[in-house]
């Protein structure tokens, strides 16, 4: 196996443990999501370290924006849909929404960040083993 093999299938391992991990913290969102609905401080608080501990596995500027703009527009667009009418909240906070949907839309966006990362490296990997095989054949 050549050194750039060894190198792309140790950043697909590590991607992919980062993967699991966000997997997991999102579960637990979902999970807290369940359970503690209705109440403001504890959603708020779990559903931010929850965040936080997602910018923490994937250190990145672009995750960070990509959680921030995920927690600013969500919600935005929700504001608008309630004014709309065409959405309505149990308990609503702030605008006709809840207050704790800004930090677990920005999770969501983390989410959706690191599979789009995970996929990107799997596929990269996936065509330097085709590559790979390409060249050996041609040797033979």
């Amino acid at each position: 196996m050549s050194s750039k093999q060894t190198e792309t299938l140790s950043l697909l391992g590590k991607e992919l443990g980062q993967f699991l991990l966000i997997c997991a913290l999102a579960f637990g969102l979902m999970r807290l999501t369940e359970h503690y609905w209705t109440d403001v401080l504890k959603m708020l608080a779990g559903s931010a370290g929850i965040m936080a501990a997602m910018l923490l596995v994937k250190r990145t500027l672009a995750m960070t924006v990509t959680g921030l703009a995920a927690g600013v527009l969500g919600p935005t667009f929700a504001m608008h849909a309630v004014n709309a009418g065409a959405l309505t909240f149990a308990a609503p906070h702030l605008e006709g929404i809840p207050a704790w949907l800004f930090p677990v839309w920005g999770a969501g966006g983390i989410f959706v960040g690191s599979l789009y990362e995970f996929l990107r490296v799997l596929i990269a990997q996936a065509e330097t083993l085709r590559a790979h095989d390409r060249s050996r054949d041609e040797e033979d």
